[in-house]
């Protein structure tokens, strides 16, 4: 954007981005993962991931910003496929946390880590996380609502989605980082059944909501 056009909308691009910061750096589906796949799998992994997870969010910022989302809000049949693809995606990613969770032996030591994912499988694991969550169009819409007046010009919201895409990377991208350090990784694989039965337990409760959910 012209640098009147910043300045005059600046106030607006703080109030989207704090939403955003908020929204992402809360715990949720995608932060377990990172977290998990960092400790587990190592840095390189959990970078990979997020990048997958940022990769879906920019999909569905780019549909909001283009005024779909009120299309998929009526389309029932179709926001259904989703709600139940992301249930049940997030039904079978809690039973392989359960599972873990239920399995001694060697990965409980500490200098057993879990062999990472090739990296494309890594991304595409991220990026399905994401797509087959129905409420991120709505989150998107929200978020991009609160700042976002009537006369905003179309280069606002190109402006407002890169500034929240960069913002993401930053969040998770950090979050790998963190927790694939050694101290991190070391404290994990101490606790690693309860908490990969905390994880099974919130993706677990996470899908049944979200096979619940009304769509009306």
């Amino acid at each position: 954007m012209p640098h009147e056009i910043i300045l005059h909308y600046l106030p607006d691009l703080l109030l989207i981005l704090s939403v955003f910061v908020v929204g992402v750096a809360s715990p949720g589906p995608a932060t377990l993962m990172i977290v998990n796949v960092a400790a587990r799998e190592g840095r390189a992994a959990a970078v990979l991931l997020s990048l997958g997870i940022v990769t879906g969010s920019i999909f569905w910022a780019c549909i909001a910003a283009l005024g779909f989302v009120a299309a998929l809000k009526t389309s029932v049949l179709f926001f259904t496929a989703m709600k139940v693809a992301g249930g049940l995606y997030l039904l079978f990613l809690a039973f392989k946390a359960l599972r873990s969770a239920a399995r001694k032996g060697t990965t409980d030591m500490p200098d057993a880590p879990r062999a990472p994912l090739p990296a494309p499988k890594q991304y595409l694991r991220g990026l399905l996380l994401h797509l087959t969550n129905p409420k991120a169009p709505l989150v998107w819409m929200a978020t991009l609502s609160v700042g976002t007046a009537a006369t905003a010009p179309p280069a606002f919201l190109f402006t407002a989605v890169t500034l929240c895409a960069l913002a993401g990377i930053s969040v998770f991208v950090g979050y790998a980082c963190l927790f694939s350090t050694n101290s991190a990784a070391a404290a994990y694989r101490k606790m690693r059944r309860p908490f990969d039965l905390v994880v099974g337990t919130l993706f677990g409760a996470a899908g049944i909501r979200l096979l619940t959910l009304k769509t009306a």
